[in-house]
């Protein structure tokens, strides 16, 4: 993964500046506490670094930054649903510019508020009304809240996912841990299987782990470090890696882009979150460096 090209317009903060990649408005963070860089379009976090450490996201240097096409790596935002329980893939939210609302800084870190709200177009692909936020508080780790508050006369359901990409010197020699329970195999039809301890990814993986812990545990053996993930909000956990043969497949994936990631998602798989009128859910997970939990 290389370091993007990224031209400033302006400086917004003491530790914010905004910058374009082409055709994306991208914030750049450069605090004494982390580095990171996010995306407006999508509402997505690209890189995040504690300070002086490697990004804990991955992102593909094949991304594609015209301001259409969701990006590829770091924790795209999969919402009012996740995969393909509806059109687009994974959601509009990914696809839509984002607001920026809000930049806090402390001399612990920075947090950034991003918005996005019903339009005519999202009406056309999902007929309701909403505010989502999603918060961005970057310190030692990094806390990726998304809060969604139904601002529509009737209930509505919602599923979605925090789909992160986690940076990994060699997918074939990685694991992660915590999750001891049945997951549906979409390599196998859907098929429920029994868990068999840490998931590995020598093949191809993409798994629904219903009912997984909190807390899991990305150990990269070949990068030295372990990589926590703590999500809420969620009713499972997706994990997905999708080998080489289907990343030779993907326009925005070097061939053997699939060896430096391993996603760990935050996820609601089906649509079936309600959300009654004024009232708001939170999906969060927190990506963090195990050196840095105590």
């Amino acid at each position: 993964m290389t370091s993007p090209t990224l031209h400033v317009e302006r400086q917004l903060s003491a530790s914010v500046d905004l910058c374009y990649r082409q055709s994306v408005p991208i914030l750049r963070v450069t605090h004494p506490a982390c580095s990171a860089t996010i995306s407006l379009f999508g509402g997505h976090l690209i890189t995040f670094a504690p300070a002086g450490e490697k990004s804990l996201t991955w992102m593909s240097d094949n991304a594609i930054y015209d301001a259409n096409t969701p990006l590829r790596g770091g924790v795209p935002i999969c919402w009012p649903w996740f995969g393909h329980t509806g059109q687009p893939s994974h959601g509009f939210a990914r696809r839509q510019m984002w607001q920026l609302a809000n930049i806090e800084e402390t001399p612990k870190g920075v947090t950034i508020q991003l918005q996005l709200s019903d339009s005519d177009a999202s009406r056309a692909l999902w007929p309701h009304c909403f505010q989502a936020t999603v918060t961005f508080t970057l310190t030692h780790h990094a806390d990726i809240a998304l809060t969604v508050t139904n601002t529509d006369q009737h209930p509505w359901t919602m599923g979605g996912a925090l789909h992160s990409y986690l940076a990994v010197e060699d997918s074939e020699q990685a694991n992660v841990e915590g999750l001891g329970c049945q997951y549906l195999d979409n390599f196998a039809a859907g098929k429920a299987v029994p868990a068999t301890g840490k998931v590995t990814f020598e093949e191809p993986v993409d798994r629904i782990y219903t009912g997984a812990d909190n807390t899991l545990t990305v150990t990269d053996p070949m990068g030295n470090r372990r990589l926590k993930v703590n999500n809420q909000g969620a009713s499972s956990a997706v994990i997905w890696n999708p080998g080489q043969a289907a990343s030779i497949q993907m326009a925005d994936m070097d061939d053997n882009g699939y060896l430096k990631f391993v996603c760990v998602e935050a996820a609601i798989e089906q649509p079936t979150q309600v959300v009654h009128p004024g009232q708001s859910y939170t999906l969060a997970t927190q990506l963090m460096d195990e050196r840095h939990s105590s």
